[in-house]
């Protein structure tokens, strides 16, 4: 039994769902649907495009494919196949994160299975091409798609796939501080189409904090140094430790070094993090495994992809602005690469009909959740890790809920202790359990049962 304590009257903050995802509507696989319904009824914020594309298709080495092309001509740019993605999320109602990766002229190339790219070695020229893109982007350039990108990221993960290690470690701070540079003064330049500068995106976890921390302190002091600003400061969870309650942790530690650097109004986002990792070395969800999986192990595998994402997103209330879960749609691999997981579905937001699964419904359940009850309120349970709970409230106080995510393998049963409220509360579960979203009645007298991977959200009302 786990007591839980909810305070209705005590509010710490806005609920945020923390939508956003890897990937666009678009299929970048033949044979694959179009999602733009499917991410509009799954409510989906916002999609970071995307560098796990066939090289130099989508990336700046497909986008500016020839190195000695006229930066200024509009004929010098490939934009056909990345629009295709941007309108794609637009017609979603979704924001779009660009990323301004890698090098330009066909520079890119597989990493293992990963696309990476030449680091920018012409800083200036590098420069002038993302501009142009985004005057493309938000602007008339080439055809221009006229206010489409809100927010432009640095190389996906710079100091690995980004390229910028081994003999180019050295040039990563000034690559950085340059990227904000080029921003600021497209944002000079084009006030009305304005867009926010996202960065690092540098992969770690938990586990690796205590390198990486005077890193970061050196880059942010290159940052301030050079009298740039710094709207969003972005980091990847990936490593030992991707526990939610380790990434919780990294959140914090992350968020304090911003301030102690003079960086206190700076958004801090996960623009890439997923499931995989952590359900491999928790439940050892495997290739071999899923493959002896009953239908109803699959379906508690897929729930808890769904659970972690969910249990995450909880755990970040307060700390993380924005998150980009990886990822939505199909992604491309090498030749003859065989992906780790079979293609059953579990760490996929759609089916190859497009039709949603948990992951797509915990979005959709956090969309509605954020709508009804749109304060935390004070939450307080034994964590032993396994287990996020979050209250919640209304403006108005008349509906109160709560949501958990249960990442046990074994169930949980929460005892509810409210304060802050009078009368009776009774209305709504939502479970989602990989057998779909289940809706039932409910009494916040009664214990609330969880099976393992499982979460769900209660919605009551409050006298």
């Amino acid at each position: 039994m786990d007591d839980v304590e909810v305070d209705f009257g005590e509010t710490t903050g806005p609920f945020e769902r923390l939508s956003g995802v890897q990937g666009s509507p678009a299929p970048l696989l033949e044979g694959e649907p179009d999602l733009t319904e499917a991410f509009r009824a799954a409510r989906i914020a916002s999609c970071r495009i995307d560098q796990d594309c066939a090289p130099n298709t989508l990336t700046l080495g497909g986008v500016f494919p020839h190195e000695d092309a006229d930066v200024d001509a509009a004929g010098s740019y490939r934009f056909d196949a990345l629009d295709r993605h941007v309108r794609a999320a637009r017609a979603a109602g979704a924001g779009v994160l660009w990323q301004a990766s890698y090098d330009v002229g066909q520079s890119d190339a597989w990493v293992g299975f990963n696309l990476g790219g030449r680091p920018p070695e012409n800083l200036v020229r590098w420069g002038r091409v993302v501009t142009k893109c985004l005057e493309h982007f938000n602007g008339d350039f080439a055809s221009g798609l006229g206010g489409a990108v809100g927010h432009v990221e640095f190389l996906n993960e710079p100091d690995g796939l980004g390229g910028f290690h081994g003999p180019h470690a050295g040039r990563l701070e000034r690559a950085f501080v340059t990227f904000l540079d080029v921003v600021a003064r497209f944002n000079q330049a084009h006030p009305a189409s304005a867009v926010q500068a996202v960065g690092p995106g540098v992969p770690l976890s938990w586990a690796e904090w205590a390198d990486y921390e005077p890193r970061f302190a050196a880059l942010l002091r290159a940052v301030k140094g050079w009298g740039r600003t710094l709207p969003v400061f972005s980091f990847h969870t990936y490593g030992a430790d991707v526990s939610p309650r380790g990434n919780q942790r990294l959140a914090v530690a992350l968020r304090a070094l911003l301030d102690r650097n003079g960086f206190p109004d700076t958004a801090l986002w996960n623009t890439e993090w997923q499931a995989g990792d952590f359900l491999r070395q928790h439940v050892g969800v495997d290739a071999d495994k899923v493959a002896r999986a009953t239908p109803d192990e699959l379906r508690a595998y897929a729930a808890g992809f769904a659970t972690y994402a969910l249990a995450c997103k909880l755990r970040w209330q307060g700390v993380v602005r924005g998150s980009y879960y990886y990822r939505a749609n199909a992604r491309v691999f090498p030749p003859g690469y065989r992906p780790p997981l079979p293609a059953v579905g579990l760490a996929r937001f759609f089916g190859t009909d497009g039709r949603p699964g948990p992951l797509a419904q915990q979005e959709a359940v956090l969309a509605r959740v954020a709508e009804a009850t749109s304060l935390r309120c004070a939450t307080r349970f034994d964590d032993d890790g396994l287990l996020a709970v979050q209250a919640l409230r209304s403006q108005d106080g008349r509906a109160v809920s709560v949501v958990a995510a249960n990442l046990s393998l074994r169930p949980r049963t929460l005892r509810l202790r409210p304060r802050g409220t009078t009368g009776p509360m009774t209305g709504t579960r939502l479970t989602l359990d990989g057998r779909g979203l289940t809706e039932s009645a409910v009494d916040a007298a009664d214990d609330v049962a969880l099976a393992p991977l499982a979460s769900a959200w209660l919605r009551v009302g409050a006298a």
